[in-house]
């Protein structure tokens, strides 16, 4: 079996190469390099192979976002195949700014949708590589735009050649500042929430707008399953505590909260900063007419429906057909308006869950259980 060495080239300049992938292209017979070829054109040329060792150059890290992990899977059968690791870009800055990247999220912004608000949200430090619309304006705009101006950015350019450039600053401050497209970026957020910990009822700024009783709310949202990288629907939001909470869920996702009244509108938003929950939208307007232009989600809760019930549902499938709704009901109309139209919408796979809670309180000299309205927490889907 021919051998095939894949080398880190690291950031870029050819002093970064280790020692020991300097000796392998001084010898090899065949040296590709993967910044001078298409992906395509590389594929062709190591299917082409040759009595021999073949050397191929990847760019940064092998281990990280890199085509070493295609070529393992695609030509393990062809080759011997041995990586040779190079020094990445990120340890690399990492150095240059004089901090560690074993407390940091490490993730590619090149070629991907990766949304980094989340990101920086619930995270201290994340390190990333940009290219293509991800540019760092790009990304400093939408961390400004989502309320996160202040945090500490720290950027590199061209690393490890002899223009290189590392500039540390703000994301309001780095907004219209121009750096080449394949970059590093470091994002600093001290005040990142820590998304494992549930609010509280007392927690939330609630004016005279109603709001889901935190036990409900904790049973609603695990009934529902929000996972990390889900886009996810409040529906009659109200003061946000729902949509807030789901947020916390959705750490690498969004949440868009849907709500008609104005002043509960603000009640969301002021409740979404209070509690770090940056990843959250606020929508103006009524369902289901407003949902037509929100991205598909994955999952929906229906706090109220103002009589919509049957429109939201059916607008919800249109956007995605196998969503997962889950939705509140304290009266009997309700209830039987929901599994109406769970049933004629075959969302088949129903889950229907009656919440009895009583809550301590003292009287006199005496601890009383106070009881609340039973609620109905009700979850379809159609798979």
């Amino acid at each position: 079996m021919d051998k095939l060495y894949i080398i880190g080239m690291g950031p870029g300049s050819d002093d970064m190469l280790t020692d020991r992938g300097k000796i392998i292209l001084e010898t090899a017979d065949r040296v590709l390099n993967s910044r001078e070829i298409s992906l395509a054109d590389l594929m062709v040329s190591l299917r082409d192979t040759i009595k021999g060792e073949t050397a191929l150059l990847v760019s940064g890290d092998s281990g990280f976002y890199s085509v070493t992990k295609t070529i393992l899977r695609d030509f393990g059968d062809i080759y011997d195949i041995e990586v040779i690791p190079g020094i990445g870009s990120i340890p690399y800055f990492a150095a240059k700014i004089k901090t560690s990247y074993d407390d940091a999220v490490l993730i590619s912004l090149h070629g991907t949708k990766d949304n980094i608000i989340p990101k920086v949200a619930y995270n201290n430090k994340v390190f990333a590589l940009t290219g293509g619309e991800n540019t760092i304006a790009a990304i400093c705009r939408k961390l400004s735009s989502s309320g996160l101006g202040d945090v500490k950015v720290s950027v590199g350019e061209r690393l490890s050649f002899p223009e290189e450039r590392v500039l540390i600053s703000t994301a309001a401050q780095l907004e219209q500042e121009e750096f080449d497209s394949l970059s590093v970026i470091c994002i600093e957020n001290p005040d990142a929430v820590n998304p494992y910990i549930s609010l509280k009822d007392s927690d939330f700024t609630r004016g005279d707008t109603p709001m889901t009783k935190e036990e409900v709310r904790w049973l609603s949202i695990l009934k529902l399953g929000v996972a990390a990288g889900d886009t996810v629907f409040d529906i009659g939001a109200g003061t946000g505590s729902v949509a807030v909470e789901m947020a916390r869920k959705a750490t690498d996702g969004f949440v868009f909260a849907i709500e008609v009244k104005e002043e509960a509108c603000d009640l969301i938003r002021e409740n979404a900063r209070k509690h770090g929950a940056f990843n959250l939208e606020v929508i103006h307007g009524e369902a289901p007419e407003v949902l037509a232009n929100l991205p598909a989600p994955d999952k929906a809760f229906i706090g109220g429906s103002s009589g919509n019930m049957d429109g939201i549902i059916e607008a919800l499938l249109k956007l995605n057909p196998n969503v997962k709704i889950t939705a509140n009901a304290i009266t009997l109309q309700t209830i039987n308006e929901i599994i109406t139209c769970f049933e004629k919408f075959e969302l088949v796979n129903t889950d229907i869950t009656c919440v009895n809670i009583a809550q301590g309180r003292r009287v006199g000299s005496y601890d009383m259980m106070m009881a609340q309205n039973p609620v109905y927490i009700i979850t379809g889907a159609r798979s």
